[in-house]
């Protein structure tokens, strides 16, 4: 049976497709998806949760009722959480995580704001499709765009931050109703109520790839918000005995049917990224690189939702365990990713149960569906 399919005449509220919201069923579909679409989201999501008061840890209520919490990681207060380094002037920002949804379809790239990232994931939307959820914390970028919409993925990854800002342009509206449902996070739609005062349209690009915004005004949104997120990561100056000399990584045909692919520059002692060879690079210029390179195998299960029209949303299960492999150092380590709940911080260990670690500084994750998209380490 097709649930909820676009041709039964489901409503986007689309600001990031012409700005406006164009498509509209008839009242009797309407009311129906309201009931039944309420039903589903909320039967198919976790349910909406305060976070822990101490806010290294997590706690989470699944569907099920059951409860688990999230190992406690030190708040080092000179130390930006979501990095590991030390922050400018020596004192982390006292304001929560800003997680922004950037389109990566060809028409969106080149993107603004990457560079400026604490982390960066990269997450199946449709068709072979790949959108980013970019998160700012020590840092507070000019321009950041384009803005897309919100998928299922983005709160389930975003549930470990404690208190973050979400910010998107529109989307389906179960999804848009699961957001504003959820109290632990802040609900930065930039389609609807005061919340697009934070957004602008550029005159260089065609709608839906001129939808941007600045750092200061998306986390002007949330000002009585003072709470550092707590780290994701275990970092440590030198790489795992565990780990091997690698000089790069491919995801073959992961982001529009082109290979993404990090390659180790031992001049620049990073890494850098390419799609099928060529740089991918900022719209201000410079190639995109990371310290690190997360790169998680991932089940994924069809959504019931198809926002292009055509083709169903790709939903990521970053709940489980599954292979992993940490680039870092120009040496990868390879091991396990796992979360036993929504909300939990992720771990990553070895085979034999010690901790991969990262070094500090930016990183990517490469949430990539454990078929169809091969991963190639090179050595």
């Amino acid at each position: 049976m097709r649930r909820f399919g676009s041709d039964l005449g489901l409503r986007w509220r689309r600001a990031d497709i012409w700005g406006k919201a164009v498509i509209t069923g008839s009242a009797v579909v309407v009311l129906a998806l309201i009931v039944t679409g309420a039903v589903f989201v909320f039967s198919s999501s976790p349910a909406p949760q305060k976070a822990a008061a101490d806010p290294t840890a997590s706690t989470t209520s699944t569907s099920g009722g059951t409860s688990t919490t999230s190992p406690k990681r030190h708040v080092t207060s000179h130390l930006c959480p979501l990095t590991g380094v030390t922050a400018s002037h020596g004192l982390v920002p006292q304001r929560p995580a800003l997680a922004v949804k950037i389109g990566n379809d060809p028409l969106s790239r080149p993107q603004s704001g990457l560079p400026d990232a604490d982390i960066v994931y990269e997450e199946m939307a449709e068709g072979g499709i790949t959108r980013y959820m970019a998160i700012f914390q020590c840092t507070e970028p000019a321009m950041i765009g384009p803005i897309r919409s919100v998928r299922w993925d983005d709160w389930h990854v975003l549930q470990s931050f404690g208190h973050p800002i979400l910010s998107f342009s529109g989307g389906i509206d179960p999804w848009d109703q699961a957001v504003a449902s959820l109290g632990w996070l802040f609900d930065a739609n930039g389609s609807e109520g005061v919340t697009q005062s934070a957004y602008f349209r550029t005159d260089n690009r065609q709608p839906p790839w001129n939808y941007y915004s600045t750092g200061h005004d998306l986390l002007a949104l949330d000002p009585e918000n003072h709470t550092p997120p707590p780290p994701q990561f275990t970092y440590s100056p030198a790489a795992p005995p565990a780990a091997v000399g690698a000089t790069g990584a491919t995801i073959v045909g992961f982001a529009s049917g082109s290979s993404v692919e990090w390659r180790w520059s031992s001049r620049l002692q990073t890494w850098l990224r390419f799609y099928d060879g060529v740089p991918d690079v900022d719209a201000s210029g410079p190639q995109l690189r990371a310290t690190n390179v997360v790169i998680e195998e991932v089940a994924t299960q069809r959504g019931p939702y198809a926002e292009s029209g055509t083709v169903p949303d790709v939903e990521s299960l970053t709940q489980g365990s599954g292979p992993a492999f940490i680039l870092r150092n120009g040496k990868v380590e390879k091991g396990t990713w796992s979360c036993a709940a929504y909300g939990d911080i992720t771990q990553y260990r070895f085979s034999n149960g010690k901790a991969m670690t990262l070094s500090p500084g930016r990183t990517w994750v490469e949430v990539v569906p454990n078929k169809g998209y091969p991963v190639q380490i090179q050595y």
